[in-house]
């Protein structure tokens, strides 16, 4: 079996991964920056990174997971003047910063993503970066002016080996900064002075406050030490964040910082680059107005985490397809053969899957074994002599979907459940499928119940009136109450 290999955004190529303590892995993915609700690209990042975790996990790793909260920067600090309000302004950033901070709980949560183990927060780590900041002026990689202290990018010989950019490019392209403090336009804050209307923190070098590079230096550093193995993040984040990032610490600590550099694609909606500027940036809660939060999930897991992902109408619609597929044959195995949880799993079929997640976590890869042992049961599930060996595979598809973060449901019971963020939408073969196979069980008739709902609701009036009338065949009247939610069912003996 090949054992696991990522591509390292440092040594553009794909490494073995080996982490620094046999057995045990670091991990520290930079989380969101707290002033508006989680976007498509919020969910690409941290679901990408979950996989990651969970598959980390599955291959027997002990892993710290640690995903920092910025509670402060200028885009909050913006926010809290402009919508005003009771308090000084620091008061109002971190009612800001705790908003929507609990508002990405509850988007993640429904994404199925593990929390870290750890989210620190900017605003309780300025002891921290000020201690980093004191170590790199008396180190001779920084200075300081009229309160502010920056980081002197010349004094660090390997600045740009990251992003795999040159000093020399960089300086002919940096624009003229108004700044007359730094010695040049590419030195980063590391401290900045206090400015009217803005919060600020004492410090030795006056009252001011953190840049934004030199938070996930301190928090990194305290929580997994001076090196660790794997750094995580969005591409946009590779320059300036993470080559700022890398250069202050390694120039603190005198030690490699992080092992390996992981950094998902871009978000691209119809083919084009997400971005606010364009006005295409869609709020997931927006999205799981249409669409489950699984199968948002889903359709994330269609690509490798490297690759930009597509979102379109189209390719959301294919996403419920294709989950449906998956647990509608899940549901039929439940029903033909009970409970598969203690059935070992196929040897095969796990093999094929580690392969491709080995492969630098290629979920697209992995997706395709899950469909493949979904088509072997609907071609031989009818098959007595192939029944037995069918089980271990439908335990490994469980199983495998389980890693992605894919609880795999039977559908026409488990839509009943509203913990599980089902759509009916997502199963609009549901009803055809409890009608044709004829178990009338008093979860059977609950969803039948739901689904001529949702039918009446998109004005599908012949599914309704299918549904209805197979009710009615067996006795069972439903009444409708307009404007009042699903219809009161009653049994025979209910009946005069």
């Amino acid at each position: 079996m090949k054992k696991l290999h990522v591509y390292n955004t440092r040594s553009r190529r794909k490494e073995l991964f080996e982490p620094m303590e046999s057995g045990r892995v670091g991990m520290y993915v930079c989380g969101i920056t707290a002033y508006d609700y989680c976007h498509l690209g919020h969910a690409r990042c941290y679901v990408a990174f979950d996989v990651i975790y969970r598959y980390l996990k599955y291959l027997g790793y002990q892993v710290t997971y640690i995903q920092n909260i910025t509670d402060l920067d200028d885009k909050l600090i913006a926010k809290a003047q402009e919508e005003g309000g009771e308090g000084d302004i620091k008061s109002r950033v971190a009612d800001i910063a705790r908003r929507y901070t609990e508002a990405y709980f509850k988007d993640t949560d429904r994404l199925n993503i593990i929390r870290a183990g750890s989210y620190p927060t900017a605003t309780g780590n300025i002891p921290e970066m000020q201690e980093i900041i004191s170590g790199l002026i008396e180190k001779g990689y920084a200075y300081q002016r009229d309160g502010d202290v920056f980081f002197e990018v010349s004094s660090f010989p390997d600045y740009g080996s990251l992003s795999g950019k040159n000093l020399k490019d960089l300086r002919a392209g940096a624009r003229v900064k108004i700044d007359e403090k730094k010695k040049s336009p590419l030195d980063f804050a590391l401290w900045k002075s206090a400015a009217p209307g803005e919060p600020s923190w004492p410090s030795p070098w006056g009252e001011g406050r953190p840049g934004w590079h030199i938070e996930c230096s301190a928090m990194s550093m305290k929580l997994l030490g001076p090196s660790f193995d794997i750094h995580g993040g969005g591409q946009d984040l590779i320059f300036p964040h993470h080559e700022n990032e890398r250069a202050q610490s390694e120039a603190y600590s005198g030690r490699p910082f992080a092992r390996y550099w992981l950094h998902n694609g871009f978000v691209t909606i119809n083919q084009e680059k997400m971005s606010k500027s364009l006005g295409n940036v869609f709020n997931l809660r927006d999205i799981f107005q249409r669409y489950s939060p699984r199968v948002v999930r889903f359709f994330l897991l269609g690509q490798h985490y490297r690759s930009p992902v597509d979102y379109s109408e189209d390719a959301l619609k294919e996403a419920k397809r294709a989950l449906f597929r998956l647990d509608n044959c899940y549901g039929m195995v439940l029903e033909e053969v009970g409970d598969i949880s203690s059935i070992t799993l196929d040897e095969d079929s796990m093999r094929e899957f580690e392969s491709a997640m080995n492969d630098d976590f290629n979920t697209a890869a992995a997706l395709a074994v899950a469909y493949k042992l979904a088509e072997e049961w609907y071609r031989n599930y009818r098959k007595p002599d192939l029944l037995e060996s069918l089980k271990s595979k439908m335990a490994a598809l469980k199983k495998i979907c389980a890693i992605l973060g894919v609880e795999l449901i039977n559908p026409i019971h488990d839509v009943l459940k509203s913990a599980q963020s089902i759509n009916l939408s997502d199963y609009p073969g549901l009803a055809d499928r409890i009608i044709r196979e004829g178990k009338l069980t008093e979860e059977n008739i609950g969803t039948l119940v739901l689904c001529r709902e949702e039918a009446r609701k998109n004005k599908d009036w012949a599914r309704a009136d299918r549904i209805r009338d197979y009710l009615k065949g067996r006795e069972i009247m439903v009444m409708d109450r307009p404007g009042r939610g699903p219809g009161i069912v009653y049994y025979p003996e209910q009946l005069d």
